[in-house]
Formats: C-alpha cells, sequence, structure tokens
C-alpha cells in the first residue's frame, strides 16, 4: 500500500513558541496551512526549558553587558543600534499583554532588580541608567540601600543599591505555544504531533516531506525547528550555518515569598545570573555556562547544582535548600552565519529559515508575521479571514474561583470537588476536561491544568492523572506517555484482582 500524502499551501516544521506563534498568524489569512511538530506536544523543545522572560527595557543592555568583549568603549557599545533580534523582541513582548487576554493565559510584570555590591558596580548600573534614558526607556530607577529593603526586604543586606525596571515580564512559555497552536488549530490549521520530518525532497514548484506520520506535500516551507534547524536546512542543500550554543543548567525552587521580582546581579562581562519569580509560585535560578556538547544533552550535575544554590544564596540568605523542586538544563542558542542575531533568510524559493538565537521568546509574535510578509512577498497569496477568531477558550481554574460559583459547579458535576494534585490544588474534572479538549500526553496535562508543577513534582497525582487519562481516552494506562513518541510511564501490570478472588495475576 503506498503513504498516504497530505497535500497544504504552507508546512512549518516545529512546534517551539516561534512555530506556534507563525502557525496562528497564518490562520488569520484564507491559507491552507500545518504545522509539524515532533514531540508529543507544542512548546516542549528549547522552548519548554527556557527562563519564561519576554525581556525589554534594560534587559537588552545587561545583555550586552555580559557579551562586553572591549572591541569598543563601553557606553558606546551599548548604544549601538538595535539588532533585528532587539527590535523583534521589543514588538513582540508589548504584543503578549494583549494576547495575554485574547488567548487566555497568565503574563506578570514582577519588574527587574538589578543588585550593586559595591562602588564599581554602582558605576556600572548608572552607566546602564544613562544609556536606558538615551534609548527612550522609561520606568528605569536608581536605588539606594533602603529602597531595595523597602522593595525586596530579603535580599541580602550586602547589597549597597540597585536599579528597578519595572517593564520585565514572565510568562509560563509551554503554555503559550500551547496557546498559540489551540487557537490557530480551532480557526482551521492542522497540528501534527509526533511528527518527524526525516527528509525534504526540492521539487520545481514544491516540497515533499517524508515525516514519521506520512508525506507532505507543500508549496512553502518555514524551518522553525529550533536546535535542529541546521539539520533541516541540510536536507535542501541550504545549511551555510550550525545552531550551537551554551547548555544552561537551572534549578526550580519553592517560592516562600522569598521574593516577587525578578533579581540579578550587576552584569559583568561573561557573567549573568538570575533568580525568576514564575507565574506559577516557584523561581528559576539561572544559570550555568558549558560549552553545548550535543543537541540532546539535557544532563544535570551536581556541582551545577552547588553552584546555582551558592548564587541563590548571595541574593537571599534566609532562602532554605529544602524548598529545593527540581534541576534542568536548556540551551542559549545561537547561529554560527550571524552569532549575536536572529538569522530570517530565504536561500530557495518558498524556503523560509528561522534560526532564532536566545531569547527567542519574546520576540515570536512579532517574528510570526515578518515570516508571513515573506511569504507573501514570494507569492503566497494571504487574503484575510472575515471569520478569524482570536480568542481561546480556557477553563478558570477551579481553585481561582470564589466561593459560590466553586460550590456551584461542584453541585453540578462532583468530580470538580475531587482534588487529584494537591500541591496545585487541580481537580479529578480538570484533568478530564484537558483530555476532553486535546491533551494526550502528562507533560500537555501539566501544562494546561499545573498538575504536577508543584512541591512533589508529581510524585503523588502522577498515577491518578494517569487512571485519568486511560478513563478519558478508552486506553490501557500502559498507552499513556509523558510526551509522546515511546515516552512510556508504565511498561507492564503488576498484579491485577480477578472478579472471583485475589489471585495475583503475573503479566
Amino acid at each position: 500500500m503506498s503513504e498516504m500524502l497530505i497535500e497544504t499551501q504552507v508546512a512549518v516544521i516545529g512546534g517551539g513558541i516561534t512555530g506556534a506563534a507563525l502557525i496562528r498568524e497564518l490562520s488569520k489569512y484564507k491559507v491552507d496551512a500545518c504545522l509539524l511538530e515532533k514531540e508529543g506536544g507544542c512548546g516542549f523543545g528549547v522552548t519548554k526549558v527556557c527562563q519564561g522572560l519576554l525581556h525589554g527595557g534594560i534587559s537588552h543592555l545587561t545583555s550586552r553587558t555580559v557579551k562586553y568583549h572591549q572591541d569598543m568603549p563601553f557606553k558606546e557599545y551599548l548604544l549601538q543600534p538595535f539588532l533585528l533580534k532587539e527590535n523583534l523582541q521589543n514588538l513582540g513582548r508589548e504584543e503578549y499583554f494583549s494576547l495575554a487576554h485574547t488567548l487566555n493565559e497568565e503574563i506578570e510584570r514582577p519588574g527587574r532588580l538589578v543588585l550593586a555590591e559595591d562602588k564599581e558596580d554602582m558605576e556600572m548600573i548608572a552607566l546602564i541608567k544613562d544609556a536606558s534614558e538615551d534609548l527612550g526607556m522609561r520606568g528605569i530607577s536608581l536605588l539606594d540601600r533602603k529602597g531595595i529593603e523597602e522593595m525586596e526586604p530579603r535580599v541580602n543586606p550586602g547589597f549597597i543599591g540597585g536599579l528597578f525596571d519595572a517593564n520585565e515580564a514572565v510568562v509560563l512559555p509551554t503554555a503559550w505555544a500551547i496557546a498559540f497552536a489551540e487557537n490557530a488549530e480551532q480557526n482551521g490549521a492542522h497540528i501534527y504531533k509526533d511528527t518527524e520530518v526525516l527528509d525534504i525532497d526540492e521539487k520545481k514548484d514544491h516540497y515533499l516531506i517524508r515525516t514519521t506520520n506520512g508525506m507532505f506535500k507543500a508549496e512553502y516551507v518555514v524551518n522553525a525547528a529550533g536546535l535542529y534547524a541546521d539539520d533541516v536546512a541540510k536536507m535542501v542543500d541550504a545549511a551555510d550555518f550550525e545552531i550551537t550554543g551554551w547548555k544552561a543548567q537551572q534549578l526550580v525552587i519553592e517560592n516562600q515569598d522569598y521574593t516577587s521580582r525578578v533579581l540579578c546581579g550587576t552584569p559583568k562581562p561573561q557573567r549573568g545570573r538570575l533568580v525568576i519569580p514564575t507565574t506559577h509560585n516557584s523561581l528559576i535560578v539561572a544559570h550555568t555556562f558549558h560549552p553545548m556538547t550535543h543537541k540532546a544533552d539535557r544532563s544535570t550535575t551536581k556541582e551545577g547544582v552547588t553552584e546555582l544554590l551558592t548564587w541563590l544564596h548571595e541574593f537571599l540568605p534566609s532562602i532554605s535548600d529544602k524548598h529545593l523542586i527540581s534541576a534542568f538544563s536548556g540551551f542559549l542558542t545561537f547561529n554560527t552565519k550571524n552569532p549575536n542575531d536572529h538569522l530570517l533568510e530565504s536561500p530557495k524559493r518558498g524556503f523560509i529559515t528561522a534560526a532564532v538565537s536566545a531569547p527567542g521568546l519574546g520576540p515570536a509574535p512579532a517574528l510570526a508575521r515578518e515570516i508571513v510578509r515573506m511569504l507573501a512577498d514570494q507569492g503566497l497569496e494571504c487574503t484575510t479571514r472575515s471569520d478569524f477568531n482570536p480568542y481561546r477558550y480556557k477553563a478558570p481554574r477551579i481553585i481561582d474561583l470564589p466561593a459560590w460559583e466553586k460550590n456551584e459547579k461542584i453541585e453540578a458535576e462532583p468530580k470538580y470537588g475531587h482534588m487529584v494534585c494537591r500541591c496545585e490544588s487541580v481537580s479529578e474534572q480538570e484533568i478530564r476536561d484537558a483530555v476532553r479538549w486535546g491533551a494526550r500526553t502528562l507533560d500537555e496535562i501539566k501544562y494546561k491544568t499545573l498538575a504536577g508543577f508543584g512541591r512533589c513534582q508529581g510524585g503523588f497525582c502522577t498515577s491518578r492523572v494517569i487512571k485519568i487519562m486511560a478513563e478519558e481516552l478508552k486506553v490501557s494506562p500502559l498507552e499513556i506517555t509523558k510526551n509522546g513518541r515511546g515516552s512510556y510511564i508504565l511498561t507492564s501490570e503488576t498484579k491485577s484482582v480477578p472478579e472471583k478472588g485475589p489471585k495475583e495475576v503475573s503479566l
């Protein structure tokens, strides 16, 4: 039997934040488009392990400071014109605030507090503030020790002053990738998960894409494969670059009212340290720098954990190590063709490469619009749809509802009153609703409901979630995966109880 061929106008390869934002942008037009994602859900690659910062205001300047190599006077270096990356970042991050309403996703603006240990640090942050004013930034203020104490009383008293940027914003990255993709699907786009691209055959007026989930014929291809963008480009002989970067180990800490703002030390060349309050009551401690040896290396080390905890105690001496939840590794990626900027190009007719350098979260909505413009320039007819629905439904969390509304929902459906995840107060019915709205893996449940995000990291609720998912999907619990493609949680049944008695049966 011949392999089924799916035809489309635009195939987007990669369902990270860039690809997910792009497929939603395409769904605004009378265009047949599909997204091919090799993982079991959108946002499960590099997006999943990024810091969640949208980066704006002085973050551009602090990032430049870390990368400074003394090839020009420091202030002149800070005031260089913004790169494509920074311009798109500024445009994209502001769009998130309106999208938070339409896509029904969380966004918080904790602000960023840059801390100074000594006179030299104070001179550095004064330079950064001067540069921010020259660039027209607002909401930036210098603080003395008293100002720090009023803002964050648990910060180490050894810091003598600081710089506060009220503009810094934080999101849960994977949840946003899922939101973009769901809204796109709601508007007619096609999302293919567990679909890894294996090869691309370039034809005269189209591309044939061979995947683990069948063949796709597309007039246009957008390579938004993130860490693997160079591998996809090689499939059409268009890879004059490589994706590389730094492996960045990070920690997750339970936030016991330690801080409500992003904390960082005064930036210095080749050194950056951050404590980031998330949208779900934890702290991200970021990050170590190690060369990326291979793309699949997500390992953590005892040395890395120790280093990060040491930094954390320098910021917040009262914090307890017992509040450490987990450690993970991500990547700060860049392309070798233009290491300091995004690579957005069309090396061949109908083929666009979007190799997005870190940070890539904030610019996603603006990048999506730019890529659609490039597609239109190449001949894709982009007629706006009158029936595009920008709103994505997402049920409110039962724990956030007022008492009267909780009682009404529980009276109508008692499963709303049965808590499955106690750490994050997620009910059985919320898990069932998430499955009915498309969740097929444990990680999708996690990012849709927060079940498994708490202190125990799913230690108590995972078995219950698997049971509920199996019931809803009418499959064996053995078929439930963590994130698709063979990531099974259970390998076999260990015992069962027959109807006629408690005799143990091995399978």
